[in-house]
């Protein structure tokens, strides 16, 4: 019989915390200006403000150094000043937790892509993916659509979603702020956009550091049912620019059967990235199929956590 006080204190380790917060980010709708994505725009016209488009490449970089620290030291010390301050810090971790992650916004992209991805509405489904996509939709098929939201939805996913639950679970509140602040700046002054070309490249390369650990166990299931054709597979994905989501996103283009990569312009320039052979191409409903399989992955993780802190909890 399991007595109050070990409930109690199940309910307070790290693995609960995690469980429920992303349980009621799956059942609780949130307001679209009150979701931590909806401060892109201004760490944007932050950035434009701060770097100077007439400096040396390497001086833009260090502006984006610098940036970085700017955003994230205050950040990090509000949080742990108001921490200190709560009546009960595992109920502050978990909404705490609940406000750093977004799954949601890109269920409903990816429900929106099924809806709208046809011939007779294809240029409504380009203007609606437009927000999310850093590339040119003008020139995207009913298929390239389908594509470019499936690959945008696993990219989202990892940054907002897996990383963030990893950084909390490294390191609680202070680490899932840092992976979900530095997805955020990323976002903000993308290396993709031509003003930010240099000066984005530090929160690149921050956040390209801090989501290979999500992206590699997303990954993990995944190799260990390919594991004849893995060698082939990520020697294609290396060439892709960041390898680690090519890897993530060969072996779901091959779990799902779906092709994946390409081509695909930005500012008016074409890119060949590499192409991840499939069966068949993406479908208006890809998206969707792709966010679910590598959810059930991180409700996988989740469970084991779960599993392992009861056990320990009961016979430690």
């Amino acid at each position: 019989m399991i007595d109050l006080a070990t409930l109690e204190h199940m309910a307070a380790t790290p693995a609960a915390i995690l469980l429920g917060a992303v349980l009621l980010e799956a059942i609780l709708p949130w307001p679209a200006q009150f979701r931590l994505s909806a401060l892109v725009p201004l760490l944007t016209r932050l950035g434009h403000k701060v770097h100077r488009p007439d400096g040396t490449p390497r001086q833009q970089f260090q502006a984006g150094l610098l940036a970085l620290l700017v955003v994230w030291l205050p950040c990090a010390a509000g949080l742990w000043a108001v921490r200190n301050l709560s009546l009960s810090e595992p109920l502050f971790d978990l909404l705490f937790l609940l406000l750093m992650i977004e799954s949601r916004p890109l269920r409903e992209l990816a429900k929106a892509t099924r809806s709208l991805a046809s011939q007779e509405t294809l240029v409504v489904a380009r203007l609606q993916a437009v927000p999310w996509l850093r590339r040119d939709t003008g020139k995207l098929s009913v298929m390239g659509v389908a594509k470019a939201v499936s690959e945008t939805c696993a990219l989202r996913l990892t940054g907002q979603w897996a990383g963030p639950l990893l950084g909390f679970a490294l390191a609680g509140v202070q680490g899932a702020l840092l992976w979900r602040l530095a997805q955020l700046m990323n976002q903000g002054w993308s290396p993709k956009q031509a003003a930010f070309s240099h000066f984005g490249r530090a929160a690149a390369v921050l956040y390209q550091g801090l989501c290979t650990p999500a992206i590699l166990l997303l990954a993990l299931p995944l190799c260990l049912t390919q594991l004849r054709q893995l060698g082939a597979r990520l020697r294609t994905a290396i060439r892709w620019p960041y390898p680690a989501m090519g890897a993530l996103l060969t072996l779901l283009s091959h779990s799902l059967g779906i092709r994946l990569g390409g081509p695909r312009y930005y500012q008016d320039t074409l890119f060949r990235f590499p192409v991840f052979d499939a069966v068949s191409d993406p479908d208006a409903s890809s998206a969707l199929r792709l966010l679910n399989r590598l959810q059930q992955i991180g409700w996988g993780w989740l469970a084991l956590a779960v599993l392992f802190t009861a056990l320990e909890q009961l016979h430690g």
